[in-house]
């Protein structure tokens, strides 16, 4: 393939940097001068092996939100969750605190006296990763918001952004749940953390709307 069509253009803008679980790094021009590698010698296995690997998320992700349905009505979003407005600053906002309540929450469980299992592999992975990545990515969402059509970056926008998030929750979401079905005696622990992204992304949802939607070049084709 020429070099000229081999890379997706700004396939990076919107992608979540954890190049080791991607499946597109074959067509990233990022990737390669990051990695120093010559664009012309490319294998495809990672990329395979990661597309298999977050297809299994995927469903994983469908069973964890069957069950936090099951237990969501009892945690109503409150009106701030859901108000679509930019009016306070992007770290301040309700969306944005609830990402580094999140972050906390982890916190909390690695460095408490209790001994906690092992998490699965898999479900560590994407739970170590995304532990601080929720809320700079989200506060960077909002402040494209705030921004948008008075300065902000070209090209950049923050539907987009938001849509990483939104993603970057879902497998968190099926992680946590891969940790529900293997520990069924520490549900009352691992519960509320289901619970609390469940209504981070609901809320996410609800301040950009349109951030499903939205197609990141490369990634969503």
């Amino acid at each position: 393939m020429p070099l000229s069509k081999r890379f997706i253009p700004e396939i990076d803008r919107y992608c979540d940097r954890w190049c080791e679980r991607c499946p597109f790094t074959s067509r990233c021009r990022h990737y390669h001068i990051e990695q120093q590698q010559p664009p012309t010698v490319v294998s495809g296995e990672p990329d395979i092996f990661n597309a298999e690997f977050w297809m299994r998320m995927q469903r994983e992700l469908s069973a964890a939100v069957h069950r936090i349905s099951l237990q969501s009505e009892a945690w109503p979003l409150s009106p701030d969750d859901a108000l679509f407005s930019f009016h306070r600053s992007a770290r301040e906002h309700p969306c944005s605190l609830k990402a580094l309540e999140y972050a906390g929450l982890l916190d909390q469980w690695k460095t408490s006296d209790r001994t906690w299992p092992l998490l699965p592999e898999e479900a560590g992975e994407i739970i170590r990763q995304y532990h601080y990545f929720l809320y700079p990515k989200l506060v960077r969402a909002i402040e494209v918001g705030l921004t948008s059509g008075a300065g902000s970056p070209p090209g950049e926008a923050a539907e987009g952004t938001a849509k990483t998030v939104l993603i970057a929750i879902d497998r968190s979401l099926a992680a946590w749940g891969l940790v529900y079905q293997a520990y069924p005696r520490y549900e009352d622990d691992v519960l509320p953390l289901l619970l609390h992204l469940d209504r981070l992304r609901k809320s996410v949802e609800a301040v950009f709307p349109e951030a499903r939607a939205f197609h990141r070049p490369g990634l969503d084709d």
